[in-house]
């Protein structure tokens, strides 16, 4: 199993950035959702990798072969 990680880089001008890696599917945002609320609770935009969309693919899959 791959480490999680979580990357939290704040920029000169204040702007936070944020980094997921290790969590599969949509859980990034579940485990970041306390953080996202400790740093003020707005984003103003966000990326999501592969690994957001891979265990939501395995699930469409399972429900059409079940």
């Amino acid at each position: 199993m791959a480490d999680e990680v979580i990357e939290v880089s704040i920029g000169p001008d204040g702007t936070v950035a944020m980094s997921v890696q290790g969590v599969a599917g949509m859980e990034c945002l579940t485990q970041t959702e306390g953080l996202v609320q400790l740093l003020g609770g707005d984003i103003e935009s966000q990326e999501l990798t592969d690994e957001a969309y891979a265990e939501a693919e395995q699930d469409d899959q399972d429900r059409l072969w079940h």
